[in-house]
């Protein structure tokens, strides 16, 4: 199975002038924590993310169901989306 970006509901947008766009999503999936951090797995929702946007999931809902929050680290034009589990924007 894979991703649906049905399934990836949008729950706001913060636009500062200038600046892009950072989107709060809210996930939830029968896929597992693995599936769902794996570079790509996202890719059928591009035109609809942007980097460092986050994403608050609840993966393998008819399992073992964990909670995750994900940032989007790059999205790329082509290629895969990668994530990372987010502890907090940190500057660097």
């Amino acid at each position: 199975m894979v991703h649906q970006p049905r399934d990836l509901r949008r729950r706001t947008t913060i636009s500062i002038k200038g600046q892009r766009q950072i989107m709060f999503f809210d996930y939830a999936t029968v896929h597992t924590l693995a599936e769902i951090q794996a570079a790509g797995f996202f890719n059928s929702s591009r035109d609809n993310l942007t980097k460092d946007s986050i994403v608050d999931a609840v993966a393998d809902i008819n399992g073992t169901p964990a909670r995750v929050v994900l940032r989007f680290a790059t999205v790329p034009a082509s290629g895969n989306i990668t994530t990372v589990v987010d502890g907090g924007l940190t500057a660097t």
